[in-house]
């Protein structure tokens, strides 16, 4: 299905049977689902197969819902998001449990407003704790080491800007940065200087070095302090 969805179910077969947006409402034993559907829902075969967390996160909290839904939240720092794994039929994480690629959420179930198995996957952003599509999401998702040419925006509070592709390599100052960044940087950060790019910083990467040190016009960055756009 989705890059995303692929990395959850580690590769497990699943289909797509809900999308975001607005949808018909369906009655289930727990009462009708919404007439707005804030997530995607992957169907998995009747089965109740394994689900993983896709890259390094914390378990920000986990348990049953109004509507008997056993849920996760996980929070991944790196691309700025939260996940919520809804209707499983298992948890497998606790609150505060650090989770990396790989570390078992819990199995599909169909608790709460179901009438089937499968994931209901919401994805909030943590700046604006809205809810987004995790399809659109997912087609702009990079995972960790796995970095092409292309445009990233930085997700870190303060970004170094390098000479090289390296934490060996120098660390460059504001005045040497493009018009661009330079623009970027004060409009982000209260009209104020900064030696290196702030969260929000969109820029251009031409060459990728070193699995994840990316060549902007400015100098180079670690793109796994970035997300593809």
């Amino acid at each position: 299905m989705s890059k995303i969805s692929n990395l959850i179910f580690n590769g497990e077969k699943h289909y797509l049977t809900s999308s975001y947006g607005k949808r018909a409402q369906i009655s289930t034993a727990a009462g009708k689902t919404s007439a707005f559907h804030y997530g995607t829902d992957y169907g998995t075969y009747a089965k109740k197969i394994m689900q993983y967390a896709i890259e390094d996160g914390t378990v920000l909290s986990c348990g049953v819902a109004a509507d008997g839904a056993k849920y996760v939240w996980v929070v991944y720092p790196r691309i700025g998001k939260k996940f919520l794994h809804y209707h499983l039929d298992s948890v497998l994480v606790k609150t505060g449990q650090s989770v990396k690629k790989g570390t078992k959420i819990g199995k599909t179930g169909k608790t709460g407003k179901a009438t089937g198995i499968h994931l209901h996957l919401g994805i909030k952003d943590l700046k604006t704790d809205k809810y987004e599509d995790p399809e659109v999401f997912s087609s702009k998702y990079t995972p960790p080491n796995e970095y092409s040419s292309g445009v990233y925006k930085v997700t870190a509070d303060v970004l170094n800007v390098r000479r090289g592709a390296g934490t060996n390599y120098a660390v460059k100052k504001f005045s040497s940065f493009t018009a661009n960044a330079k623009q970027q940087i004060k409009r982000l950060n209260s009209g104020k200087a900064c030696n290196g790019y702030v969260k929000g910083v969109v820029c251009a990467v031409n060459k990728v070095s070193n699995s994840c040190w990316g060549k902007t016009p400015s100098g180079w960055v670690c793109l796994d302090y970035c997300v593809r756009v």
